[in-house]
């Protein structure tokens, strides 16, 4: 005990001589042996950590009126604490509790959707994604052209971020001639005014599909999709579809 006083009382001078002396709590207790590293890991270990959140699924695009499903079950927490979760919806007041939500939504554009998960020690993490609500286009229209009313044009919207174009047709000829031949021209034009499939001399029979995507169009806007007779008299059955 004496070698042990005389020890602490030489550290002090020692510090007191260099000029450099400042106190800290517990360090001499380091020096003499007194505290055990082990008791500070386990107090570190005994502290709890926050939980992560995670929605499923990320940034997901859906179709206007269609419900989609967000679940929690993918967030955790690294003590193995029971998680309570909280969703709240840009657009929306309220905030729901539970692991898993359904949401609907009306109108197209793009949505925060927030997750904030809590354990039961009270520490809380969030994230956040954003759900993408699109409309796809369709559209049927059947009609005639002859030397009467020889153009039939089509319009309908190519608006950013479509994904494909897809443009179906049907002919049938409607001369009451039998000896007439029915032939007409199918032409589609970007909202730019440049012509981008063009084919003639088309009769009873040549139905067909013409198919696109965002590499092949650039132009956003009205596309015209035309039925123009050459000569007889053609029904036609066009079906257009733009999806998102």
């Amino acid at each position: 005990m004496k070698k042990v006083t005389l020890l602490f009382a030489i550290l002090i001078l020692s510090a007191l001589a260099s000029g450099a002396y400042a106190y800290t709590e517990g360090k001499f207790d380091e020096i003499l042996g007194l505290v055990d590293d082990d008791d500070n890991d386990d107090q570190l270990e005994s502290e709890n950590q926050p939980p992560v959140a995670k929605i499923t699924p990320p940034n997901p695009k859906i179709q206007i009126n269609e419900t989609i499903s967000f679940s929690g079950s993918g967030s955790t927490d690294p003590d193995g604490d029971e998680l309570t979760y909280v969703w709240s919806f840009e657009g929306d007041s309220k905030n729901y509790e539970g692991m898993d939500v359904e949401r609907n939504y009306p109108e197209k554009g793009e949505y925060l959707v927030t997750l904030e998960v809590t354990d039961s020690a009270g520490l809380s993490h969030s994230t956040q994604t954003t759900v993408l609500v699109v409309e796809d286009y369709h559209d049927e229209q059947s009609g005639n052209v002859n030397g009467n009313d020889d153009t039939e044009n089509i319009e309908f919207p190519v608006n950013s971020g479509f994904v494909s174009v897809r443009v179906e047709f049907s002919l049938d000829s409607a001369s009451i001639n039998p000896l007439e031949d029915s032939r007409v021209t199918l032409r589609l034009t970007d909202a730019d005014g440049v012509v981008v499939n063009e084919e003639n001399d088309m009769g009873e029979g040549d139905d067909g599909v013409w198919t696109y995507d965002s590499s092949d169009l650039s132009s956003n806007g009205e596309y015209i999709f035309t039925i123009e007779s050459e000569s007889g008299s053609m029904d036609f059955d066009v079906t257009i579809d733009v999806a998102y």
